[in-house]
């Protein structure tokens, strides 16, 4: 258990749940106050209903919620060009302190995400992620976007993809898709998974017509802690 990540300053830590009961919520609780925290943020899945059932009446209310959905890359369609300029940070990593910049504006304009403070994100934004897979949007020497692939646990993932908010609705994050969908069929990627806000809808409909469908979603309760 931990506090959230980029909202280290608010009163929640984060614990997984894919079973519960009482001694494993109160267990939980009492480590939460121990970090100095009066509640949790619970994830689970819609393939546990049971906990979000014990969640609720304890005074947890539904704060996020995110489609985890996934791409059989070489059954995908090769995707047209990008209709922007790309480059890699492995050619641009001149780059860095820009696409910071825009971190912070992108990542606290996420639903559920406006009190984001980031932190650390040279390591968990740049550093772990393979540079030649990361790819930037650019126009006339500016830049509109930025989108990464992870590689965890043997699974190849969509990160985090963040837009200028006056290049939003321009196709910034379809140019970007593509060139990462373009990338994994380069390189031997057999799936590429990706988690959206449900409130993300323009961003959902991009990935249905890339054809990523859905596996599962991920539910954030938050509430009180014991």
């Amino acid at each position: 258990m931990i506090p959230i990540p980029g909202l280290e300053h608010l009163p929640y830590a984060e614990v997984w749940f894919h079973e519960i009961d009482e001694a494993r919520w109160r267990e939980a609780s009492a480590v939460a106050r121990a970090l100095g925290k009066a509640g949790l943020d619970v994830w689970t899945t819609d393939r546990t209903p049971e906990v979000v059932d014990f969640l609720a009446p304890r005074g947890y209310q539904e704060d996020r919620r995110y489609v985890i959905s996934e791409l059989d890359v070489a059954e995908a369609p090769d995707p047209e060009p990008p209709t922007f300029d790309l480059v890699t940070f492995a050619e641009r990593p001149d780059l860095e302190p820009v696409l910071y910049r825009l971190a912070r504006i992108a990542y606290a304009d996420q639903p559920g995400r406006s009190e984001s403070v980031i932190e650390g994100w040279h390591d968990w934004g740049l550093e772990r992620h393979p540079p030649e897979a990361y790819f930037i949007a650019v126009e006339g020497g500016r830049v509109l976007g930025y989108g990464y692939l992870e590689h965890e646990d043997e699974q190849w993932k969509n990160g985090f993809m963040a837009v200028a908010r006056d290049a939003r609705g321009r196709g910034v994050a379809g140019a970007i898709k593509r060139a990462q969908i373009a990338w994994a069929k380069a390189n031997g990627v057999p799936t590429l998974r990706t988690a959206n806000e449900v409130r993300l809808e323009s961003m959902l409909a991009l990935n249905r017509r890339f054809g990523y469908r859905t596996l599962y979603e991920e539910i954030v309760m938050r509430g009180p802690a014991a």
